[in-house]
């Protein structure tokens, strides 16, 4: 079995890749999916809830930082920086911290937290 770091890399390695197909594979079933952000809030439950999820208003991503990862046990944290497109024609940026609940090889539980350009504001 993999550890808990092995996992949370892989994941990451999939979905950068947009590997949504093997990306899946690791959630349970009954997986919760809490997402956090500047533009709302949103839970979705069962993998078939985040297979079907609506990200039409989500832009298109060029790249992804993992700036830190963290590892207790059977939860990971990853903290990082994405950035891209969005539909018009304006350059995103986000910063997001993603808590991942493992049991075994399976994802029980995301927790999400993003945070993109268009809701900072300058600190004078």
């Amino acid at each position: 079995m993999k550890s808990t770091r092995e996992k949370i890399e892989e994941i990451n390695k999939l979905f950068v890749a947009g590997n949504m197909e093997q990306f899946m594979d690791y959630l349970a079933d009954d997986v919760v999916w809490e997402m956090y952000t500047s533009s709302g809030n949103m839970t979705m439950n069962g993998k078939s809830e985040v297979e079907n999820m609506d990200g039409s208003d989500m832009p298109e991503h060029t790249s992804f930082e993992f700036s830190t990862v963290v590892v207790e046990g059977d939860i990971a944290s990853v903290q990082g920086k994405s950035t891209g497109n969005r539909k018009d024609g304006t350059e995103y940026v986000g910063y997001f911290c993603d808590v991942y609940h493992f049991n075994g090889d399976k994802v029980s539980k995301i927790v999400s937290y993003v945070i993109d350009n268009k809701s900072q504001k300058a600190i004078n």
